[in-house]
């Protein structure tokens, strides 16, 4: 249930749609937040506001919260790449021209 901003009452959505991102997190993770039209039967206010958000992972774990609640993956310490060194002189790129 949300609370009305005008009123303080409980109110139930009367429409509710889901937004998908389209960028994970640095988890892996998509979230998936519900939205909904909400309108106060006490005072007639009526706004858009978030329902709830889902973190789906890539292995399949489901977090559920509204806002920061959510359940931490472990940390996999990540192997550190080595990349190529490559050295070039400007020297011998201007001497091919």
């Amino acid at each position: 249930m949300v609370k009305c901003p005008n009123c303080g009452a409980d109110v139930s959505p009367e429409r509710t749609w889901q937004v998908i991102s389209p960028l994970p997190d640095a988890y892996g993770r998509i979230t998936i937040t519900v939205l909904g039209s909400f309108k106060c039967s006490s005072c007639g206010h009526s706004w858009k506001g978030k329902v709830s958000a889902i973190k789906v992972g890539p292995e399949g774990e489901v977090s559920f919260g509204e806002g920061k609640k959510t359940k931490k993956r472990d940390e996999v310490p990540r192997e550190k790449r080595e990349g190529k060194v490559i050295e070039v002189d400007i020297s011998d790129i201007l001497e091919e021209e």
